[in-house]
């Protein structure tokens, strides 16, 4: 009876250990290329950046949401603690002191292309991004907020 629990004990630890096992996490690579298409795909990641401008400026939250794709939209609602990507979009548009001059930030402070389908991009007060190429046009995949952006 005392081999029979003893024997049972070592069975749980190594079933709770994962001892004894070939399972090795997997690390998820990072996507290269945008596999959900948000309604509002750009032509361009500078063009991109720059209507994520326009609209953020205009406080339109489901035209800037639609820039996004839904990984995205999580990086979005994560960087200003808030759910609902409409929401976000309140929020941060209601941190503009100057709107005139914020819609006028359209070209990005730093632009480093990673590859032909990834490119970051990142503005003083309007945050920073990494877009993605789908196959209607490049999409915000993730995103960090403007305090969060070097130099600024």
């Amino acid at each position: 009876m005392l081999t029979l629990r003893l024997t049972a004990v070592a069975v749980l630890a190594v079933l709770l250990t994962g001892c004894g096992t070939d399972d090795k996490p997997t690390a998820t690579p990072p996507p290269t290329k945008a596999e959900v298409v948000g309604s509002a795909p750009q032509d361009s990641p500078e063009k991109l950046y720059a209507e994520y401008v326009t609209r953020l400026s205009k406080a339109d939250g489901a035209g800037t949401c639609a820039l996004f794709t839904p990984g995205g939209v999580v990086a979005f609602e994560d960087e200003w603690r808030t759910e609902g990507c409409e929401l976000v979009v309140t929020k941060a548009a209601g941190k503009i002191a100057d709107v005139a001059a914020f819609a006028a930030k359209t070209t990005p402070k730093s632009n480093v292309k990673d590859s032909d389908t990834v490119v970051e991009l990142s503005g003083c007060a309007v945050g920073g991004m990494k877009v993605l190429k789908s196959d209607k046009g490049w999409l915000i995949d993730a995103y960090r907020h403007p305090d969060a952006v070097a130099g600024c």
